[in-house]
């Protein structure tokens, strides 16, 4: 007899359903998705024994010892019109398509488990111990559920899509879970003295690595658990409510601050707002609304940060905001244009180049941030009229590095360390309307805190523009004129 015909028929008659059954044949992701031509492919079953009203009743007459019921295709099939017709999903308008996340009780590991060392005894040319004997239950289920999604939503899978979330328990887990207690006492007790171990009874990972055929003593558990497994009382899985999660949408553009009394993030000491609104803010009560979730819910990410009373000009700073739970993932030129004039009607903030970005982009933001210039421009003022020989000593156009320790000022939340860091090049005039005064421009390595390098904060920041021309000076305005980044794409609107 064909070896296969032979795994097929003895899996049957111990009440596996026929998914489960290709399942253990290692069919292929098509053949799951039409479990009929499967079957009369591989010669499994004739045609007149898969069509129809008998077929449909003959999956009814038992609980599949290994799915508990899972693949019945009728209760699968009422999953993507249940989707379709869903008003959680109905408010999504996301291009991108869906993705599945399905979660499956253990105990039908357990069940592997019993069935992988029944095969194993009855079939040894084909099944090893080293070797999983079968196509995973979730695998096997994601084939059907999301061909059937497609079919029903005209959506394609994706991996940017919304997620349809599809919960299945079983009431009598914990009863047979808890035979593995008896098999490997000792895996148990480890977990109980180790207090990084999750309070669940057991993990779906230490079930993998804890309890295959060559982990555990086959006759024990054939003692403690039946080989093949059994339906108790007919009891299967529960399906739970259907759930849904949008896409997270990142959304870039640079943004100008021309307050000198805002601050980029909310601020807060002791749970205490210090100052109304922020630059965050003010763009994501722009942003938010469009993608139908709350402003609070935006996560802010920039290309550095400037103080409350520094300005941020020329073409802006390069910033993310992270949009989880979207219910949109695309961003007409109409709206962006709009969320752009709203922003700058607040008169204090003013965002350019807004455009939708992928997750891996955020490199540009996130990393190598030492490795970035910045551009500044301050205004100094000095205890003695500006000299000649102070503008000359201020015109230095080779790098140097200076040693930063932090600064007092920051020192509450940053940790204490000394820190080098390049200046490339500085430039100073002197203010015709002002003998005590002049401009300074400045270009530094990014992480540089400008103040400390002009007026030394005590010693604490060498050199310095006060080392440097022998007299105290300080900053009454700076502004950050650019910074060299040359990301997101500039979208001239």
């Amino acid at each position: 007899m064909d070896k296969q015909k032979a795994i097929y028929d003895y899996l049957r008659s111990v009440d596996c359903c026929r998914v489960c059954c290709l399942r253990f044949l290692k069919a292929t992701k098509e053949e799951f998705v039409d479990i009929d031509a499967a079957l009369e492919k591989r010669g499994l079953e004739e045609a007149h024994e898969t069509n129809g009203d008998q077929g449909a009743k003959k999956l009814k007459a038992n609980i599949c010892v290994a799915c508990l019921g899972l693949f019945d295709l009728d209760t699968i099939e009422s999953i993507a019109s249940e989707v379709k017709e869903h008003a959680s999903y109905q408010q999504y308008q996301c291009e991108a398509g869906f993705l599945t996340s399905i979660s499956l009780p253990i105990v039908l590991h357990l069940r592997q488990l019993a069935l992988w060392f029944d095969v194993l005894e009855r079939f040894p040319e084909t099944f090893t111990a080293g070797t999983a004997p079968d196509i995973a239950v979730k695998d096997a289920l994601k084939s059907i559920v999301i061909h059937q999604l497609e079919q029903s939503l005209a959506k394609p899978f994706s991996v940017d899509g919304v997620m349809v979330n599809v919960p299945f328990t079983y009431a009598n887990e914990q009863e047979e879970l808890g035979t593995l207690e008896l098999i490997s006492p000792g895996v148990f007790a480890n977990r109980k003295s180790n207090k990084h171990t999750k309070k669940e009874f057991i993990s779906r990972n230490a079930f993998e690595k804890h309890f295959t055929p060559t982990a555990i003593n086959a006759e024990r558990f054939r003692k403690l658990y039946p080989v093949p497994p059994v339906s108790k009382e007919q009891v299967g899985l529960a399906r739970g409510e259907l759930s849904f999660t949008g896409p997270t949408i990142f959304i870039a553009g640079r943004y100008n601050k021309f307050s000198r009394t805002l601050s980029q993030t909310p601020w807060m000491i002791d749970g205490k707002r210090m100052m109304e609104g922020s630059v965050q803010e003010t763009i994501a009560l722009a942003i938010a609304p469009h993608f139908g979730v709350s402003d609070e819910q935006l996560i802010f990410s920039s290309s550095g940060r400037e103080d409350v009373d520094v300005r941020c000009l020329g073409e802006g700073r390069p910033f993310v905001l992270e949009i989880p739970d979207a219910k949109r993932d695309q961003l007409p030129e109409d709206v962006a244009v709009g969320m752009e004039q709203q922003v700058g009607n607040s008169k204090q903030v003013a965002v350019r180049d807004l455009q939708l970005v992928k997750r891996e982009d955020l490199v540009h933001i996130r990393g190598t941030e030492d490795e970035k210039r910045k551009f500044y421009r301050a205004l100094c003022v000095t205890t003695e009229p500006v000299t000649e020989e102070m503008v000359r000593k201020l015109c230095i156009n080779e790098p140097f590095v200076l040693q930063q320790v932090t600064p007092l000022r920051v020192l509450h939340r940053r940790t204490l360390l000394a820190r080098p860091r390049t200046v490339y090049s500085v430039r100073a005039l002197a203010c015709r309307e002002n003998p005590y005064a002049m401009v300074v421009d400045i270009v530094s390595q990014a992480g540089t805190y400008i103040k400390e390098l002009v007026h030394s904060d005590f010693g604490r920041t060498g050199p310095s523009f006060r080392s440097i021309i022998g007299t105290a000076i300080d900053i009454h305005a700076l502004d950050v004129m650019a910074i060299d980044l040359d990301w997101p794409k500039k979208i001239r609107r």
